[in-house]
């Protein structure tokens, strides 16, 4: 039988590559690449090389600015034994390959904000792809770069689709992983934690031009053009994580003559092989719209897991169409949602869900890209949502207010016939409608939303502060606005007063208010709007509502010092989009 020829990538199909994984910002000036040492990142640096230096006359009808220059990152995580032949393997390539500058980043165990050094039998391959994400985010914001391209191939796709299939992932999940994505705000809890990102992760992003090219591809390529690399040998250890034992079972099993009496190898952990069991036993009895035979040949794996990619695309897509029709601009942190068509016009459930995900994200206090925003994605969850938020029935019993999970409220609104959005069940002739709002914190938890700025206003050399506040707004001052002799600076200096940001009004927005022992709270900067009117705007345009400043309340503040709203801006940071 006559296999085809292996082809290396070609210019012309990687610029088509970086074109589908294209920022909606558009490509930076200079791009920072996750640099391993391995084939697939030199690869990937080759490539981006090659572009750059043929772009002039070899990037005709492609549309946008692409990079010019690369800055290359090595992490060192300080597990391998061969770890300096790999970091010396990345210098050399890094100079080959004329990037603008080479980082060697180390992961320092047990140091802030790293956890302990990983021990045998811990998720070692996620402690550490979580440090080196760290490391690499953290020096892209020293830098000011905005993009990471990194080396994940089509075969690493099938890995991870598979392992979410053995782990009883939903249709969306099985799309695996995204050619563009945000970084997102972290992969821990919170503020200061392990894999905390915050505001800033949510204006970078991970690109990976090489999502459907098989390794095979990737190998000939660092071999047709003399690219040197070094195998990470652990990868190749069965008995370490799933995806290595993975990797051996699908290798084994084309050697196998009768690949469908293949089981798991008795050298791996238990644990290990009844992963790989459950992997099999899903890959037969999942109903997919593209089958994933987890016996088949690669090739087969690769096909089906990338057309389960691009539908998952597709549904995004088409997700992002109907939140656009179907709702109006509203108060920051707020979203409108109309039903009265939904029913009818929206019907795939998987695009259902799909919009239910992107407006918790949007909405919810907990970091965005975590599943904690996305009600931790149960399906019990979300499919009661859909079931209350598309019932086609106005006077339905079922619409009255409710959660159902990432601390979002959901809320009834009639759309009457003058245009204002009120309370209560619809009239004849009434539109209706859902509005997501940010759900009041549980009673107990209520002060945990408190932030005493009164050390970061008050910092001797700052001319301008900021601090995220709820994970949905960044909240800065402008101190070098602050005059002489401001009575609520001077509490604050001789520790008589100070000044936090809270949670406040209608929407739960921040508020920025002075607090003295024995006395009221003074509100002195915070977020107004108008009236919010229903309205039908002409095609194509979305009606702004804009804030207007809060006068001061109490007219001893007034008097002494001019209003903190000229002082202090607010900033809604969530996003909605795809990514």
């Amino acid at each position: 039988m006559h296999l085809p020829q292996i082809q290396a990538i070609t210019n012309a199909e990687f610029v088509q590559m970086m074109g589908r994984c294209r920022p909606p910002t558009g490509w930076p000036t200079t791009l920072a690449v996750a640099s391993s040492a391995g084939p697939d990142s030199h690869c990937l640096l080759y490539l981006l090389r090659r572009m750059i230096d043929l772009k002039p006359k070899d990037v005709h009808g492609f549309h946008g600015r692409l990079p010019d220059a690369i800055v290359s990152f090595h992490v060192n995580h300080n597990l391998q034994a061969n770890a300096p032949k790999m970091a010396l393997a990345a210098s050399n390539t890094a100079t080959r390959f004329k990037v603008a500058s080479h980082v060697e980043l180390d992961v320092r165990w047990g140091e802030a904000p790293f956890p302990a050094r990983p021990r045998d039998g811990d998720a070692v391959e996620t402690l550490a792809r979580n440090a080196r994400y760290q490391l690499m985010f953290d020096e892209m914001v020293r830098r000011n770069l905005h993009v990471l391209a990194v080396g994940h191939h089509a075969d690493d796709q099938v890995e991870t689709v598979l392992m979410r299939l053995g782990a009883g992932s939903s249709m969306l999940g099985l799309g695996g992983m995204r050619p563009l994505r945000r970084f997102g705000m972290s992969l821990g809890k919170g503020a200061n934690d392990f894999g905390w990102f915050g505001h800033e992760g949510l204006n970078r992003w991970v690109v990976r031009p090489l999502l459907e090219v098989s390794k095979d591809r990737i190998l000939e390529t660092c071999h047709l053009h003399r690219i040197h690399y070094v195998l990470d040998h652990t990868n190749f250890q069965p008995e370490l994580t799933l995806r290595n034992a993975l990797r051996h079972v699908l290798a084994s099993k084309e050697k196998k003559p009768h690949p469908a009496r293949l089981n798991p190898p008795s050298s791996l952990p238990p644990v290990l092989a009844d992963q790989i069991t459950r992997i099999k036993t899903a890959s037969e009895n999942m109903n997919t719209p593209v089958p994933i035979d987890f016996m088949s040949s690669r090739q087969n794996l690769r096909e089906a897991v990338r057309c389960l990619s691009r539908n998952l695309s597709d549904i995004e897509s088409r997700a992002s169409a109907f939140l656009s029709r179907f709702s109006v601009q509203t108060p920051p942190g707020t979203f409108i949602l109309t039903s009265d068509k939904l029913s009818t016009v929206v019907t795939d459930p998987l695009v259902q869900i799909a919009m239910v995900l992107r407006i918790l994200r949007y909405i919810s206090p907990h970091p965005w890209g975590s599943t904690r925003a996305q009600a931790n994605r149960r399906s019990e969850r979300l499919q009661h949502i859909v079931e209350r938020v598309w019932d086609p029935d106005p006077v339905s019993s079922a619409r009255a207010g409710f959660g159902a999970g990432a601390n979002v409220l959901w809320t009834p609104f009639r759309i009457s016939q003058d245009g204002k959005l009120k309370h209560r069940q619809p009239r004849s002739g009434e539109r209706f409608g859902w509005l997501a709002s940010r759900a009041l914190p549980p009673r107990h938890c209520w002060s945990e939303s408190d932030h005493d700025i009164s050390a970061l206003l008050t910092a001797s050399s700052r001319q301008y502060a900021e601090i995220l506040h709820d994970n949905r707004f960044l909240v800065s001052f402008r101190l070098s606005g602050i005059p002489a002799g401001d009575p609520i600076m001077a509490s604050v200096e001789e520790g008589s007063g100070r000044v936090f940001i809270v949670l406040g009004g209608r929407w739960l927005w921040p508020k920025v208010i002075w607090r003295r022992e024995g006395q009221e709270d003074v509100t002195i900067a915070q977020i107004t709007v108008s009236e919010l009117d229903w309205y039908e705007p002409p095609p194509g345009v979305r009606k702004n509502y804009s804030t207007r400043p809060h006068p001061v309340l109490f007219e001893e503040v007034e008097e002494a010092c001019p209003s903190w709203q000229d002082i202090v801006n607010f900033k809604f940071i969530r996003v909605l989009d795809e990514p």
